[in-house]
């Protein structure tokens, strides 16, 4: 389960890095007027990237976890 985790994390920032490229590529401009015209897939990108680091970290803290509980058990 714990490798599951790490690999949803980095999908998850995959697919940050490809919202990331969609905007930047197809919806954002600048009209006549100076506003700023942005899509969807900003605030998608940044739900997804904070869903990703939140799987890594947890994956991050059970690996320290099980550590610490190895480390203990050797004593």
């Amino acid at each position: 389960m714990k490798n599951k985790l790490l690999l949803s994390g980095l999908f998850f920032m995959l697919i940050r890095v490809v919202f990331g490229f969609i905007e930047n590529t197809f919806y954002q401009y600048i009209d006549e007027d100076g506003l700023l015209h942005e899509s969807f897939f900003m605030p998608l990108g940044f739900i997804f990237v904070a869903i990703g680091l939140l799987l890594i970290f947890v994956f991050s803290a059970m690996k320290l976890a099980n550590f610490a509980r190895k480390k203990s058990h050797e004593r």
